[in-house]
């Protein structure tokens, strides 16, 4: 093996730890504060400690990784005031990509979305946790498809990676309810090629995101915590 082809299986292993560890901070089964060490994670995924060590870099530039001094690294814990922080730009940004949204896309576009809005309400009647996370983004996801604004769909992304939604799904599970409805105008709307009620639409879900995050942040001012 060349020497150039050497290192591209080294970034190609690199790319694809980093896209493990974030999925898996992003799903919750790495937990806040948990140390990440470069060893057990080596041995877990059968790579080298250099590439560990270098994933662990990448995802420290993107902010869900942070290191220690003499006690390497550990997932870092978004706190509440962050949280509201990056609700508030992602979800305006995703406002915007669903008014583009409802005067584009395609037929299938707009009948994948109805079907997928479907599975949103049987996994809530269900109480099917995982189920609800997984429509809830992939519906965002296909809007923001739909909309083809590259940079506000790739800015959503890195802010999504620390979605407080995603990462902390208990915190705001009593108003899944609230957010079905929520996502049925959002769909509804786009659906139906309206762009003025498709950015409301999401702003209204922006609000009340916001007003639970903010009464999460009251609570633990309360009992004298500033995390989630």
């Amino acid at each position: 093996m060349g020497e150039n082809e050497a290192s591209e299986g080294g970034r190609g292993a690199r790319q694809s730890l980093v896209d493990i560890i974030r999925a898996a901070i992003r799903d919750g089964r790495y937990h806040p504060r948990e140390r990440l060490v470069e060893a057990d994670l080596a041995e877990d995924y059968g790579v080298k400690r250099s590439v560990v060590r270098a994933a662990l870099m990448e995802l420290t530039a993107e902010g869900l990784v942070e290191r220690q001094p003499n006690r390497g690294a550990r997932v870092r814990q978004v706190s509440v005031e962050e949280a509201i922080e990056i609700t508030e730009v992602r979800l305006s940004l995703q406002a915007m990509c669903a008014a583009k949204a409802a005067v584009s896309g395609t037929e299938e576009d707009r009948g994948w979305l109805l079907q997928e809005i479907n599975v949103l309400r049987s996994a809530v009647a269900r109480n099917e946790r995982e189920t609800y996370i997984a429509a809830n983004s992939q519906i965002f996801a296909r809007i923001r498809e739909m909309g083809g604004h590259s940079t506000a769909n790739r800015l959503i992304q890195q802010l999504a990676n620390q979605n407080p939604s995603q990462r902390y799904p208990y915190a705001l599970a009593d108003r899944r309810l609230e957010s079905l409805t929520e996502f049925e105008r959002i769909v509804d709307a786009v659906v139906a090629r309206d762009a003025d009620a498709a950015y409301a639409a999401t702003i209204a879900h922006r609000e009340n995101v916001l007003a639970a995050l903010r009464e999460i942040q009251a609570q633990a001012q309360s009992q004298g915590a500033g995390a989630l």
